[in-house]
């Protein structure tokens, strides 16, 4: 009996085109890697946070903004002083950061939960500079940045803080 390879090899390009669709709708709404998803699914949580320091546990985090027409990404999350952040490497080229600019609202997973939140860009040296050590600790295993590390100029950090949910919408 032929594998699936071999039957979606037969179908040549409509095969793979076929192959790929059946991954996509796996996936469902949900943002995989590079490719953007729209609203996220999973348990909505209403309780304010005030200690972001669980989300290290997590390598990526899942990120939903543009409330009225979701768009999810995939990005770095990490906590630096109890304080939520997530990078924009070449800030100025993504989209997602225009339509936080446009609209702070936005949601966050973290493992199956997803969260309610505001964001917005870090523009004060200081915080920025924290954010990026915060950043380098995680994925450094704990370790200090060198003393001569610097924070590159394109990279763009967002503060995420929790937030209530609107009454009557979708929220989840």
């Amino acid at each position: 009996m032929p594998g699936t390879r071999a039957v979606l090899g037969s179908l040549g390009g409509a095969g793979r085109w076929l192959g790929l669709a059946a991954f996509l709708a796996l996936l469902g709404n949900q943002p995989c890697g590079p490719l953007p998803g729209s609203a996220l699914e999973g348990e909505a949580v209403d309780t304010p946070v005030s200690d972001w320091s669980f989300s290290d546990a997590h390598s990526r985090c899942l990120l939903e903004v543009r409330p009225d027409d979701p768009h999810s990404i995939t990005v770095s999350c990490f906590a630096g002083d109890g304080v939520l952040y997530v990078p924009a490497i070449m800030g100025e080229s993504k989209q997602w950061p225009k339509m936080v600019a446009a609209d702070p609202r936005a949601r966050v997973k973290i493992g199956d939960a997803i969260y309610p939140v505001t964001i917005e860009r870090i523009l004060d040296p200081a915080e920025r500079e924290r954010a990026a050590r915060a950043s380098y600790r995680k994925y450094h295993d704990g370790e200090d940045p060198p003393r001569d590390w610097k924070v590159p100029e394109d990279r763009w950090f967002f503060r995420l803080g929790s937030r209530t949910p609107e009454a009557g919408r979708r929220e989840g």
